[in-house]
């Protein structure tokens, strides 16, 4: 009888191995830390809540991230998956480490992973609340004076938010990256002009991109998908970089690709113009994005056009232009017989203030460039000009005439000026589409 149980015992050895070590035979790993899960294990929160991760011996260099998972409705993909998704560390305690809950999510249920030297570890799941942002594109007004930016118009009923800037009243040159739900701009840090994103979600500031003593001249809108920056470390040299990528965007359930360039080499400025003569204004990317249209103020009514192509650096279009205000613009139109393209056909150029009572409207052809003859004019100073992604064809100007400040758009299809209901008289810097 003992003999038939030892047999029995040693036939089973294999099965009961199998049990303790994982599908290819070894040992099951130790956990990365003993005691961990999550406070809040199986709740349902919203984009922005805390959660709160326990466990003994935590690192400074540990990480916790997510795995995002949503219902698609599509009968062939019906679950979609972000990750990992790093979470934002808000406090770290040996014993305890907070973290804030995605925003620009869709409705999801979210795992929560610690990680470390290279592994990763489950802690819990919750589930997460919708968290997308506005699909539809809004009209925002910047206003210095008051420190605020403001919903100024939307194509459907909406509520028109308005948020503090708080100390960074000189937020200037603003651009938006589709999806972002918030602006990229520039701003004054330890005597450094930087660029900056500030988040509609949380109404916080995020510095983009530092280079640590670099000055940046400007920013340049590549069309929607990307926003570069032009960096100097000393005045007389400087490069491209793209600024927009790490942005999180809520397009997780229609991809898109993010567009920036590559950081660039170091150029030369040209002779007699200097950092401080840019960023009034961005610049704007030519159709393929290699070159990019920007304005240097010489000071005393006198501005130079200059043109920057990705692999040759700087080229003056205008050495000098008498001018009160020249901003750089684009916008896209639909393809056409003559412009056949699977994407829509971005046109750039100028708009220019001479000081004789009308701005003008001139493109830069895409092949030789050089300034076309005006398309539009529009009485008063031009300040600021900003396009909507799909209104093709169309400006969006924000314009000074006897001292007061208007939103004007264009639309080239119909060769028409329009206004806008309530923005007749208004005292903002500067005017962005953006979502």
């Amino acid at each position: 009888m003992k003999s038939k149980l030892f047999i029995c015992m040693f036939a089973l050895l294999p099965l009961l191995w199998q049990g303790c070590s994982d599908e290819d035979g070894n040992p099951p790993k130790k956990p990365i830390i003993e005691g961990a899960g999550i406070v809040e294990e199986g709740q349902t929160l919203n984009p922005g809540d805390m959660v709160h991760v326990y466990g003994n011996g935590f690192r400074e260099s540990d990480r916790i991230s997510f795995d995002v998972r949503w219902d698609t409705g599509d009968e062939l993909m019906p679950e979609g998956l972000r990750s990992p998704v790093d979470a934002e560390i808000t406090s770290w305690e040996p014993d305890e480490i907070t973290v804030r809950m995605p925003y620009r999510m869709p409705e999801a249920r979210v795992e929560v992973f610690l990680s470390r030297d290279g592994e990763r570890m489950s802690l819990g799941n919750v589930l997460l609340t919708d968290g997308m942002t506005p699909k539809d594109f809004r009209l925002y007004g910047i206003d210095n004076g008051k420190g605020t930016i403001e919903t100024i118009y939307a194509d459907h009923e909406t509520e028109l938010k308005t948020w503090d800037m708080g100390a960074r009243t000189d937020f200037r040159s603003p651009t938006n990256v589709t999806q972002t739900y918030g602006l990229c701009g520039l701003a004054e840090e330890d005597g450094l002009s930087q660029p900056f994103f500030f988040d509609f979600c949380t109404g916080e500031w995020k510095h983009l991109k530092d280079y640590y003593g670099f000055n940046a001249l400007a920013l340049a809108d590549t069309g929607g998908n990307g926003t570069a920056a032009f960096l100097t470390p000393d005045g007389s040299s400087c490069l491209i970089a793209g600024i927009s990528s790490g942005l999180e965007r809520s397009n997780y359930a229609t991809p898109q690709t993010r567009n920036s360039p590559p950081v660039s080499p170091f150029f030369t400025i040209p002779e007699g113009l200097s950092p401080e003569m840019f960023g009034s204004s961005p610049g704007a990317f030519m159709q393929g994005n290699r070159t990019v249209l920007l304005s240097a103020d010489k000071g005393n009514g006198r501005w130079s056009l200059v043109a920057y192509a990705l692999g040759s650096g700087f080229y003056l279009l205008e050495k000098e232009v008498e001018a009160e205000a020249v901003v750089p613009f684009y916008f896209h139109v639909e393809p056409t017989v003559a412009e056949p393209s699977s994407q829509t056909y971005k046109l750039a150029g100028y708009a220019i203030f001479h000081g004789d009572g009308e701005s003008l409207f001139r493109l830069i052809d895409n092949e030789k460039p050089e300034l076309q003859e005006a398309f539009a004019s529009l009485p008063g100073k031009v300040v600021y000009v900003t396009h909507c992604p799909g209104r093709y064809g169309t400006i969006t100007v924000l314009v000074e005439n006897d001292g007061k400040r208007s939103v004007m758009e264009y639309d080239r299809n119909s060769n028409t000026w329009s206004g806008y209901d309530g923005l007749s008289d208004v005292a903002y810097d500067a005017i962005v589409w953006g979502n």
